[in-house]
């Protein structure tokens, strides 16, 4: 995971320097003086996703993650960088051939009810993609529709039925199935699973898992609960203030994370087993503004191995001595002679 972490396998996504900043407030007098404030939503974020691969990218709320995803299919405009999506800039194309590129990437969001129109039946809402994109005719559209609703486990009773007379998890599966209309190789997940029951929560995780397998997809999947995160994804990036702090496999992140930050998210998870339970270590203090953040490495108000060093310059995201990379000066890089103090590793 991250810049050459495959020499055989070309990534289908390839993020380089990627950039959004939303400017706020100022007015014209702001504006005219140059002076426009901006909020760093994603701020050099580089990352690969291999094919049939599922990146998790986890971090607290306002740390970017839903940006991130937004910015790589272009639902929101990048400021600067690139995404290359199977050898091809996105970020360059035109509307009309962005257009077309986005029957091969999708997204499925956070909440199922904001994310569909009300007044239309549920056929029509797994139909929209075939139709925006001109695909088939109605005959065949609506054969497509009612084929998707058996791949996510709805019968063909539901297709002339409307938003308000489903529930949350039979909606979010209507949303999987619009999603996968067109036959995508990749796939965005905003926090799939947010808004839903536990019990509806783990019926779509198994889904977007089988259906991960079943038609070779590749999967971004957004996420605040680790427990989801441990179970479908293969690799992990961790995201503060609009950066990648840690990127590696999900067995390195859990088993021995390397930022001080990642090891506070995965200490202070909830753990139902009382015998590994223990004082929670979760991040000191608030996360700061994305408007004004603190200077050198933005995590070193709350970090309790902060060094001079952080407070003045920004590390780079570098392989550690347990493979991943981390962006950390108080954790020695890999080849770095025993000896160095390095951030101690267990986690429960």
């Amino acid at each position: 995971m991250g810049t050459g972490s495959s020499d055989v396998v070309e990534p289908l996504v390839s993020v380089r320097d990627l950039r959004t900043h939303f400017p706020v407030g100022g007015g014209a007098l702001a504006r005219l003086r140059g002076s426009r404030r901006v909020v760093h939503a994603l701020d050099g974020v580089t990352v690969d996703i291999h094919p049939r691969e599922t990146l998790a990218v986890i971090g607290e709320s306002g740390s970017g993650k839903s940006t991130m995803g937004r910015s790589i299919l272009r639902l929101e405009e990048p400021t600067s960088g690139s995404v290359a999506f199977r050898g091809k800039d996105v970020t360059s194309l035109s509307r009309e051939e962005l257009r077309r590129e986005r029957q091969h990437m999708q997204m499925v969001f956070q909440n199922p009810y904001s994310s569909v129109n009300r007044r239309n039946r549920l056929i029509d809402i797994v139909a929209e993609p075939l139709r925006v994109h001109g695909i088939g005719d109605a005959a065949s559209r609506r054969a497509r529709a009612t084929e998707l609703l058996e791949l996510v486990g709805l019968n063909p009773d539901f297709l002339h039925r409307y938003p308000h007379e489903v529930s949350g998890g039979q909606l979010q599966r209507i949303g999987i199935a619009r999603a996968l209309a067109t036959g995508p190789d990749f796939l965005v997940a905003d926090e799939p699973t947010a808004s839903l029951d536990v019990s509806v929560r783990a019926q779509v995780m198994n889904l977007l898992a089988d259906l991960k397998e079943e038609l070779g997809l590749t999967l971004m999947f957004i996420s605040h609960d680790l427990a989801v995160v441990s179970y479908i994804a293969d690799h992990i990036a961790v995201m503060y203030l609009g950066r990648i702090v840690e990127v590696g496999t999900k067995a390195q992140l859990e088993s021995a994370p390397q930022h001080p930050y990642t090891r506070a998210l995965f200490e202070a998870a909830p753990k139902p087993d009382p015998r590994l339970r223990k004082k929670e270590a979760a991040p000191l203090g608030e996360v700061p503004s994305a408007i004004d953040r603190p200077s050198g490495c933005h995590y070193h108000p709350r970090c309790p191995l902060a060094m001079e060093i952080c407070k003045v310059e920004y590390p780079a995201l570098e392989v550690k001595a347990n493979g991943q990379q981390a962006a950390c000066h108080a954790v020695p890089p890999a080849g770095v002679p025993a000896g160095a103090t390095v951030l101690p590793v267990t986690v429960a």
